[in-house]
């Protein structure tokens, strides 16, 4: 989850100078756009699976650059840095570091489409007054999906600097799977002191480095033949793992919004294999096995959705 929401905080900045937007496509392209600017520092809390994680944040951009900290604030402490294209996990109990590259973008909000309003082919969008976030005023976006393979969304967006302040996942059944709000946000017109400067690892700790290698040509014949409409695959990449012979290969599909990952795996525990269902929060998951590796579909999506997926799983040779 700390990755995850690592990335919805690289991807979920902007401070320009303040507009009107008159639709909700400009609310959604503001938004969009966010990634690369902004000074801020703030605390914010996550809600999943009937358990609150309170987080604070730091985050810098500079000359096309971003910084960013995460620091959990209750249960364990951790402490997560994007900085260079990796992600840096620290561990203080247990005196370990885990260095991974950042190659897949898996945000609290996936990459927006360069074109928003690609987003209305299974998607309803629409503007839903003002309200406060952190003492901050915003502006309320609904998206709403047209089908039943995708969640809608409930987006609060900073009057001033179109940063998502809350967001909220609900199910076909107008639940809240998931709530995000800031508590409290604060505006920079620099980055933090700590920003941009390497991270200092103490000595003593054990630190565990995962390189990933990513191929859209090498993909070993794996392909999912049938998908809800709109989504499309936008990465497949082998994913190296440790006490393993073999990669974990990943493919990633997403409609502009939602994002589903698929795992295959050839190297399969059968104590931890995962066969039928699960779910945490509005993660659903589906594993099964196929021509003997593990096959495991992972989204913020119905269960409808993971399941048709991995169902349709191929091996071409």
């Amino acid at each position: 989850m700390m990755k995850r929401l690592l990335a919805f905080a690289v991807m979920s900045s902007v401070f320009s100078a303040p507009v009107l937007s008159e639709t909700v496509q400009d609310w959604m392209m503001k938004m969009s756009n966010s990634s690369h600017q902004g000074n801020y520092e703030g605390t914010f809390v996550f809600w999943r699976d009937q358990k609150l994680e309170a987080m604070s944040i730091a985050h810098g951009s500079k000359d096309g650059r971003i910084w960013v900290a995460l620091e959990s604030l209750n249960g364990e402490p951790r402490r997560l840095i994007h900085e260079n294209g990796e992600v840096i996990s620290i561990f203080p109990a247990k005196q370990l570091v885990s260095i991974n590259e950042m190659t897949s973008n898996l945000p609290f909000h996936p990459v927006l489409p360069k074109n928003i309003k690609q987003l209305n082919t299974h998607y309803e969008l629409s503007m839903s007054g003002l309200d406060r976030v952190a003492n901050r005023n915003t502006q309320v976006i609904l998206v709403k999906p047209k089908d039943g393979y995708r969640y809608g969304f409930k987006y609060w967006l900073d009057k001033d600097t179109g940063l998502m302040l809350r967001c909220d996942v609900i199910n076909e059944n107008k639940t809240v799977l998931e709530h995000m709000m800031f508590t409290e946000f604060h505006y920079r017109e620099s980055p933090p002191d700590i920003a941009f400067k390497p991270t200092q690892i103490p000595a003593n700790y054990k630190v565990l480095k995962q390189d990933e290698t990513q191929s859209l040509k090498a993909d070993d014949g794996w392909i999912a033949s049938r998908l809800p409409a709109g989504f499309m695959l936008t990465k497949n990449i082998l994913k190296p793992m440790r006490k393993k012979q073999n990669n974990v290969r990943q493919l990633i599909f997403s409609d502009g919004l939602a994002s589903v990952s698929v795992f295959i795996d050839q190297n399969v525990n059968t104590a931890h294999r995962l066969d039928g269902k699960t779910k945490m929060g509005s993660v659903n998951a589906y594993g099964l096995m196929l021509d003997q590796h593990q096959v495991t579909v992972i989204g913020e999506v119905p269960m409808e959705t993971v399941k048709l997926i991995a169902e349709s799983i191929e091996h071409q040779r």
